[in-house]
C-alpha cells in the first residue's frame, strides 16, 4: 500500500511540472508574436506569415491552458530552522506555498500539538508578483522528550476558483533530532588531572589590595546614596490600585470557564499573568517580562516580600510552569490550590487602607 501511495503521488508531481511548463511555453509564444506583430521594422509582407504561424499555435495554446486548468500546478517545500535541538529548545517549522493567482490552497489543521511537538505559536505570510504567489505557514513547535522525531507529510489541499474538488500534495517529512541536557555536560563531569603546584603570594600585599577595592567600593555606595538623596525618584502610583485590578481580572478569569471546557494550560497562563502584572503595578517590578528564574533571583535581593511570601510566591510560579510547559497534568483540588495561592499573595501585599487615602 505504501509502494502504491508513493507512486501515485510522484505521478502527480510530473503532471504539475509537465502543465507548469506548458502553460510558460504558451505565453511566451502570444508574448514574442504580439511583440513582433506590432513592430514598425516588420514589412507588410511578413504579416500572413506571422499570422499563420498565430494560427497554428493557437490549439497547442488552448490545449495547454485547459490542462493547466484541469491540473493547477502547486509547489510545497517544508524546513526547518534546526536539525538537532536540545529539550525544551524551540524550533521554527515552515511550509511555503507557491502557485497562481487562480488557485485557492488549504493549509493543514495541526491543532495544539504535531507529532508529539507542542505549537506554541504560529503566523502566515504571502507575496508574490504578477500572476504567482507565495504563501507561507510558520509553526514555532518545542518537546520535553529526547530522541530521533520525524516531522510526518503534511497534507496540502488544492482547486482551482471554478472547480469543487479538491486535489491533495503532500510535503516531505522532515528529521529532528531531540538531546538531552545531560549529554552536553557529560563530558565536563570527568575526572581531570591532578592541577600542578600553587604558585604562593605574599599575603600582605593581597590583604592590602583588598583593603583599597573594599574602600573604593563603600565610597562609591555613599556617594550613589547621597545622590538618590538630593533628587529622590518620583513614585508614579496608577489611577486604581493595583491589588483592584488584579481582584477584577481574577473574576474575569472564573468567568471564562476555561476548566469547564478542558482549557487547564490557558487557565494557568492567564493565573499566572496576573499575578505578574500585580507585582509589576505594586512595586515597579518588571515581572512579565522576566522569566521565573530572573523573576525569583530578583526578588530575593529586594524588600518587597518577606520570605514567607517569597516562597509563597516561588512555590505558585514553579507550580505554573509545571503545568505550562512540562505537560503535567494537575487535579482539581491543585487547581483551586493556586487560585487560593494567586488571592492569598494578592491580600497579604496590597496597600493598606492608610496608604490608599494617602494617595488620594
Amino acid at each position: 500500500m505504501n509502494h502504491r501511495g508513493t507512486e501515485t503521488r510522484s505521478k502527480k508531481r510530473l503532471e504539475l511540472i509537465s502543465n507548469s511548463y506548458d502553460h510558460a511555453f504558451s505565453k511566451l509564444s502570444f508574448f514574442v508574436l504580439s511583440m513582433l506583430l506590432r513592430a514598425s521594422v516588420v514589412h507588410k509582407y511578413f504579416a500572413p506569415v506571422l499570422g499563420l504561424t498565430i494560427c497554428a499555435l493557437l490549439p497547442v495554446t488552448a490545449v495547454t491552458a485547459g490542462e493547466t486548468d484541469g491540473h493547477p500546478p502547486v509547489a510545497v517545500k517544508a524546513g526547518i530552522d534546526k536539525q538537532s535541538i536540545g529539550i525544551g529548545d524551540k524550533i521554527k517549522y515552515t511550509l511555503e506555498v507557491k502557485t497562481k493567482d487562480d488557485i485557492e490552497v488549504k493549509f493543514p489543521d495541526f491543532g495544539e500539538n504535531l507529532a508529539g511537538f507542542a505549537i506554541r505559536d504560529y503566523g502566515s505570510s504571502k507575496g508574490g508578483f504578477f500572476s504567482s504567489r507565495t504563501m507561507t505557514q510558520w509553526y514555532v513547535l518545542d518537546i520535553y522528550e529526547t530522541g530521533k522525531f520525524t516531522i510526518p507529510e503534511a497534507v496540502i489541499k488544492y482547486r482551482g476558483r471554478d472547480k469543487e474538488q479538491w486535489i491533495e500534495t503532500l510535503s516531505a517529512p522532515i528529521p529532528v533530532e531531540v538531546r538531552s541536557v545531560l549529554e552536553a555536560d557529560a563530558e565536563k563531569a570527568d575526572i581531570r588531572d591532578i592541577r600542578g603546584p600553587e604558585s604562593i603570594y605574599n599575603l600582605t600585599y593581597i590583604y592590602i589590595v583588598l583593603a583599597i577595592i573594599g574602600a573604593i567600593i563603600i565610597i562609591i555606595l555613599i556617594l550613589r546614596f547621597l545622590k538618590k538623596r538630593k533628587k529622590p525618584q518620583e513614585i508614579v502610583t496608577p489611577l486604581r490600585p493595583a491589588h483592584e485590578i488584579a481582584y477584577e481580572a481574577l473574576r474575569e478569569l472564573m468567568d471564562r470557564d476555561y476548566l469547564k471546557t478542558g482549557r487547564v494550560r490557558e487557565y494557568y497562563f492567564e493565573l499566572s499573568d496576573i499575578v505578574r502584572h500585580y507585582i509589576e503595578d505594586r512595586f515597579q517590578l518588571k515581572a512579565p517580562e522576566m522569566t521565573t528564574e530572573e523573576f525569583l533571583a530578583t526578588l530575593k535581593y529586594t524588600g518587597v516580600l518577606n520570605s514567607e511570601q517569597k516562597g509563597d510566591m516561588r512555590d505558585f510560579l514553579s507550580h505554573c510552569d509545571m503545568v505550562k510547559f512540562a505537560k503535567y497534568l494537575p487535579e482539581e483540588k491543585e487547581i483551586e490550590r493556586s487560585y487560593d495561592s494567586a488571592k492569598k499573595l494578592i491580600d497579604r501585599t496590597k496597600e493598606s487602607a492608610v496608604q490608599e487615602e494617602a494617595v488620594k
